[in-house]
């Protein structure tokens, strides 16, 4: 009998980076989370999420689980816990972030896993200039994992090189994810006489987000340039998971030329099928996409590895460099398209073994816990 893991919610981030991994004497169960009434009323009345109460657990040790894995959240049971994060925890707000930090430092917390190794660097940043009594508490417990990848097998990759360069995009903030630049420099590409291309958008086209700050008149030229090319852009409002793997089995090109991701998954599920990606540099990004498997289009940066945005004329300039990059890259693929094949396999290679690799390594530290418990 397998013993059991307890999270207090199932959904995508969970599945991708820890519950659907192939574990053999292990297996997931959501939780009641006693914060969510208080959640589901916050959001009701005001239309957001509240960090606290999503991402703090109470249960007052009444499940039956041998440990906890969250991902974002933090416990204040004793039964032990472990949290996969994204940017920094705890993720409740400056005024909590004390209450947090002893939850961390407490015997039921055995470890913080960053998803990216920037992630880690912000955490330590954030604990040194705002904490430093927790620094050597962190630096014992945080530990770097990206996420997995499931990959298939590779002579079941077969793409057709004869006709047209296949690119694509996925992501519902199609303007955070660089969608405006990548339509803008298709549309050059096509008006200098370069038409053998596919652009596949995969995106509910919302607009207005934090990053690109765009508006209704950005959407309305968006689908004006798509309308332009029927037979060159296919876009779909949603698809489920395992119907843009299909689309990046036939794609050659994946795109992320993004404005703001803390991590980037397409970029990993692109590149599980022999798809080079074209990304910007900022947070993980180059920690999983580099010029030998892929293009990366450098912008400027802060300490933290977040594009700089804070202006209008900051905004206006990321986008100026990703589109002039864009246009470049682009370029260099259409006049060699052979190097497609190379990359192609070497980011397949560099994600082919990261199912068995993360599934050894949290099996070692769920073994640890359980041990420990029966001692």
């Amino acid at each position: 009998m397998k013993k059991i893991i307890g999270t207090n919610t199932i959904g995508y981030n969970q599945k991708r980076n820890f519950v659907n991994l192939p574990f053999e004497k292990y297996q997931f169960e959501k939780k009641q989370n006693l914060n969510k009434i208080p959640a589901y009323l916050y959001a009701k009345l005001t239309k957001k999420t509240h960090q606290y109460y999503w991402n703090a657990y109470k249960d007052f040790d009444l499940q039956n689980v041998e440990l906890f894995h969250f991902f974002n959240a933090i416990s204040y049971g004793k039964t032990p816990w472990i949290t996969t994060f994204e940017t920094s925890i705890p993720r409740w707000g400056n005024k909590k972030s004390l209450e947090g930090l002893k939850l961390i430092d407490s015997k039921s917390c055995k470890k913080i896993i960053a998803m990216s190794s920037c992630s880690a660097n912000i955490q330590k940043k954030f604990i040194q200039n705002n904490f430093p009594e927790f620094s050597d508490m962190i630096d014992e417990k945080l530990i770097v994992l990206h996420p997995p990848q499931k990959c298939p097998p590779l002579k079941s990759i077969n793409k057709n090189f004869e006709d047209r360069l296949i690119f694509t995009i996925v992501g519902s903030d199609f303007f955070r994810k660089g969608g405006m630049e990548i339509l803008i420099a298709f549309d050059r590409l096509f008006k200098k006489g370069i038409t053998d291309w596919q652009l596949n958008i995969v995106s509910k086209m919302q607009y207005g987000d934090y990053a690109s700050k765009t508006t209704t008149r950005d959407l309305e030229k968006a689908y004006k340039i798509i309308s332009k090319y029927p037979n060159h852009i296919v876009h779909e409002y949603s698809l489920p998971n395992s119907k843009v793997l299909e689309l990046f089995k036939k794609t050659h090109v994946g795109l992320l030329p993004t404005y703001a991701d803390t991590f980037g998954y397409s970029v990993l599920e692109a590149q599980s099928y022999c798809c080079p990606v074209i990304s910007t540099d900022i947070r993980a990004l180059p920690e999983i996409n580099n010029s030998d498997i892929g293009w990366v289009i450098n912008v400027k940066k802060n300490e933290l590895g977040n594009a700089i945005l804070d202006t209008e004329k900051s905004r206006a300039n990321f986008s100026n460099v990703l589109f002039n990059g864009l246009e470049k890259v682009l370029t260099e693929i259409f006049n060699d398209s052979t190097i497609i094949k190379n990359m192609g396999i070497e980011c397949y290679r560099r994600v082919e073994n990261s199912i068995e690799l993360n599934t050894r390594t949290l099996e070692k530290i769920y073994d640890k816990i359980t041990t420990s418990n029966n001692t």
